[in-house]
């Protein structure tokens, strides 16, 4: 399933939400949140905000309203050479 998570997000250059990510994969939210905290941790996710910017380079991530709002988006994270 791991597998299928990030394939699913690499043919979506703009992320996806964690509802989008559960409806396409037709799995439980609370499921996918744990498949993407794998996959994040791992670095082979990055978390971005619903304007594209990455949220773990501000520092304000818990007092974002537009998080609040709209939630985060996920992608792949690039690779290194």
């Amino acid at each position: 399933m791991l597998a299928q998570l990030v394939s699913l997000l690499e043919t979506n250059e703009n992320g996806l939400s964690l509802s989008e990510i559960s409806r396409a994969m037709n799995v439980q939210p609370s499921a996918v949140l744990s498949m993407i905290g794998l996959l994040v941790q791992k670095g082979k996710l990055i978390e971005i905000g619903p304007d594209g910017n990455c949220c773990t380079t501000c520092g304000l991530e818990s007092d974002c309203n537009l998080l609040k709002a709209r939630g985060k988006r996920y992608l792949v994270a690039p690779q290194m050479d």
